[in-house]
């Protein structure tokens, strides 16, 4: 693994290691915890505290995958991130530990951590995954306008050695990559599966609104397409498929979520 003091995003920073380095090996971690303008999906920052939180990036090479199929990547790293979260917490709070689509992980109604997957495309397969994971681990308050962010210690009362969570994360990340080499096919089904049973809200009706239509409505998780679009029934038995960002989770505050 690659540790680095300080850096603006490990995302960032690998992506241009491998403009540096096409060959950089299957695998490669970069981690650090003072990371200063940490990106999320489509643009959103990531603010963490120095020293308390783990961010990271793994450099995956799923170039046996048909880019029709990366969206197992993404579930692959939210299932593995969400079972190393669990065997730090308590049963009762790790029961809670469920994966938000796409893939940020919550423990109830906080999120926890967030995810970025930036995949490179070569033709008709995919070259790499950049994978970038940003933990709460000992953080207890944010400057910025985060609706919901909560951490390891918040919900479990504790603080956590930052490098244990980190060694546990990337060793269930690499393990189960290893198993998805041997055996895709397989191993798809199996991740896809496991990931529509870890959504969060996914048992009953809740409150959803249309980002293109402002409509507000409740619905019930279906379950998720295999090249990651959300399948809702509403409470009228509508059948509706939303694909990121077309859709906003309507939180327990009253903040509308992406």
């Amino acid at each position: 693994m690659i540790h680095l003091p300080e850096t603006a995003s490990t995302n960032t920073w690998l992506l241009d290691a491998l403009r540096r380095d096409s060959t950089l090996a299957d695998g490669t971690v970069v981690w650090t915890t003072r990371q200063t303008a940490g990106r999320g999906q489509m643009g959103n920052s990531w603010e963490s505290a120095d020293g308390q939180n783990i961010a990271l990036s793994v450099l995956l090479r799923p170039d046996f995958l048909a880019p029709h199929n990366q969206f197992i990547i993404s579930e692959l790293i939210a299932l593995c991130v969400a079972d190393a979260l669990r065997g730090f917490l308590p049963t009762d709070i790790g029961q809670k530990v469920t994966v938000k689509w796409p893939n940020d992980i919550y423990v109830a109604d906080g999120k926890i951590c967030g995810i970025l997957i930036e995949n490179q495309l070569q033709g008709m397969k995919l070259a790499y995954s950049v994978c970038g994971i940003g933990i709460n681990v000992n953080q207890e308050r944010w400057l910025g306008n985060a609706p919901n962010p909560t951490s390891l210690r918040l919900v479990a009362g504790r603080s956590y050695d930052v490098e244990a969570v980190l060694d546990s994360v990337v060793a269930r990340i690499l393990t189960r990559w290893e198993a998805f080499m041997a055996n895709a096919l397989a191993q798809q089904e199996i991740l896809h599966r496991r990931f529509c049973e870890s959504l969060y809200r996914r048992e009953g009706l809740h409150p959803y609104v249309d980002a293109a239509t402002g409509e507000a409505f409740q619905a019930r998780i279906a379950g998720v397409e295999p090249m990651g679009p959300l399948r809702l029934i509403t409470a009228d038995g509508e059948e509706r498929t939303y694909s990121f960002k077309e859709v906003k989770f309507v939180l327990p505050c009253g903040v509308t979520k992406e």
